[in-house]
């Protein structure tokens, strides 16, 4: 089943509103290990970019490898670790973006390709976990 693409485009916006930070105050940034402790990095890959905000944090790397081979490297580590592949859709701009949960924190990754050479882009994006509240005895 594939999921409809305004999921994954409202997961994007709220990963995106978290990294925005607000006000003039600025935000303490999350612990990369907190958002991303268990990281599936792009083959080949160098980064070239981070931000973080006070609840989320994005990486971005190009990786030297074409667009479908990081596409199946991705669907086969969600598929045969500790990961489970909730979601994939390709955006308006042809990128496929998956969302991947485990036990803690979900993963965002976009895969886009950025010139005919095969150079491909890939951004990792991650959320603090809220904790679940403490039960309340007797309710």
């Amino acid at each position: 089943m594939t999921p409809h693409p305004i999921r994954a485009a409202a997961l994007a916006v709220m990963v995106a509103a978290s990294l925005a930070g607000c006000g003039d105050r600025k935000p303490k940034p999350v612990d990369m290990a907190e958002v991303f402790p268990n990281l599936p990095l792009p083959p080949n890959a160098r980064l070239v970019r981070h931000s973080s905000g006070e609840d989320a944090m994005q990486l971005v790397f190009e990786s030297s490898a074409p667009q479908a081979q990081v596409e199946a490297y991705y669907r086969g580590v969600f598929s045969e670790t500790s990961w489970r592949l909730v979601s994939q859709a390709k955006d308006r701009d042809g990128a496929l973006v998956l969302l991947a949960e485990q036990q803690g924190p979900p993963l965002w990754v976009r895969i886009r390709p950025t010139d005919p050479a095969g150079t491909t882009v890939v951004e990792l994006s991650g959320a603090r976990v809220a904790a679940a509240p403490a039960e309340i005895p007797g309710s």
